[in-house]
């Protein structure tokens, strides 16, 4: 099976990824993996979560964890979602 990109996924994939920025970068920055959006987020506690694709995971401490942990969680979301697609 050949996978074509097409119009939609050609601006999503042609926006550079996996590079961060926001307005109110101590507070929440987004970046595109895998041509979707992820965010880092503070929480309501100080905290910072991480939210890709319906999911989320938190309890990092500074923006920089969270951001540094943003390819194994893209990765782990993407894999729970190959996992979900039954033949």
């Amino acid at each position: 099976m050949q996978l074509d990109i097409d119009g939609t996924g050609q601006i999503a994939f042609g926006m550079p990824q996996q590079v961060w920025f926001g307005d109110k970068p101590n507070l929440m920055q987004v970046a595109r993996f895998g041509g979707q959006e992820m965010m880092a987020v503070t929480d309501d506690n100080g905290a910072f979560d991480l939210h890709y694709l319906c999911f989320t995971t938190g309890g990092f401490k500074t923006i920089e964890e969270a951001k540094k942990s943003a390819p194994i969680f893209a990765r782990k979301v993407l894999a729970r979602l190959s996992e979900m697609i039954a033949d």
